[in-house]
């Protein structure tokens, strides 16, 4: 096969496929980015002429004309000076890092002046139609309003292959890695949280909050996602509803594991439970297929949230549904 040259400086032994996701890369404009060669005043069309932030890129692609970003997976992090809003319509994100690794590469994160600024997340999504890939958005930031590393708001986003983390305030309760109110949201392959910092508060890895109406997460599926945490507080949750107005409808997590490290040389320690809905919730449902959690139990709030999976015997006739037992 000969080698094919498509517009914007993107080559390939036949068609460019975007993401891993089967569809060619050839409807939109493809822009380049790369943080530690880059620059914003670079046009951003070709890899010799790349943009330096995720930002500058963002601004210059066209909404619902399927534009694709690529972000150089170099080993430098990607910063910005404060939130992106991602509010845009059908465009696509690929990190062109170690595609499949544990810790995804390239990472955005906000840098150190934008760490002080009120700057609620990392990226906040709120455009519809949009896909991210391989990449990994984290959040230090210090301000009393730094909340969280994603904060999902849009619609019919997809994120394959991610992961997010919130480093700073592992003392501060409900904060989280991703705060989720979106509608038709899917995560795929999506690691949430690290176990290489000890969190000491009831904090979150999925913190699904929102205000009721269109503001309140909906229709989202996680598939193959992992869920970990080291944690000194037994109150840490690896998903937790915030109160009845956050969730509508059929909500579906498939083939997800829940593991928290035990460290002991971090006062690091088993989790009282995985998941937690809310007490009255009657207008969305959380439904857990074959997952797993090495929590003490896999949940206690338990409203509009059922599981169906692997059942294994703890003795005394006692059956423990997605929740490790240790061998006899």
């Amino acid at each position: 096969m000969t080698l094919t040259n498509f517009p914007n400086g993107v080559s390939s032994f036949g068609i460019p496929i975007m993401g891993g996701g089967g569809i060619p890369a050839m409807y939109g404009d493809v822009w380049f980015v790369d943080y530690a060669n880059g620059s914003d005043n670079n046009d951003g069309k070709s890899l010799d002429s790349p943009f330096k932030t995720l930002s500058q890129a963002h601004t210059k692609a066209t909404t619902n004309k399927n534009d694709i970003i690529l972000l150089n997976g170099n080993g430098t992090h990607y910063q910005e000076a404060s939130m992106l809003t991602w509010s845009k319509n059908r465009i696509h994100v690929i990190g062109l890092g170690t595609f499949g690794a544990v810790d995804m590469q390239p990472e955005i994160q906000l840098s150190t002046a934008g760490n002080l600024t009120d700057s609620a997340a990392t990226i906040k999504v709120t455009g519809y139609g949009n896909t991210f890939t391989n990449v990994y958005i984290t959040n230090a930031g210090t301000h009393a309003n730094s909340v969280t590393a994603l904060w999902d708001a849009g619609e019919n986003n997809v994120y394959t292959n991610c992961q997010f983390a919130k480093f700073s305030d592992l003392n501060v309760a409900g904060v989280s890695h991703v705060e989720a109110r979106g509608d038709t949201s899917t995560f795929r392959r999506c690691k949430f949280g690290v176990d290489w910092v000890t969190m000491a508060a009831a904090r979150f890895g999925l913190l699904i909050k929102g205000t009721g109406g269109s503001a309140r997460m909906k229709h989202n599926i996680f598939e193959d996602c992992y869920f970990v945490v080291a944690s000194s507080s037994a109150n840490y949750e690896h998903i937790h509803v915030y109160d009845t107005s956050s969730l509508a409808f059929g909500n579906i997590w498939k083939n997800c594991v829940f593991n928290n490290a035990l460290i002991s040389s971090a006062s690091a320690a088993a989790i009282d439970d995985a998941v937690n809905s809310v007490s009255g919730l009657v207008e969305g449902s959380l439904f857990f297929v074959n997952c797993a959690a090495n929590s003490t139990s896999f949940s206690t709030t338990t409203n509009q949230l059922t599981t169906v999976g692997m059942s294994m015997n703890g003795g005394a006739d006692t059956a423990y549904v997605n929740v490790a037992i240790t061998p006899a």
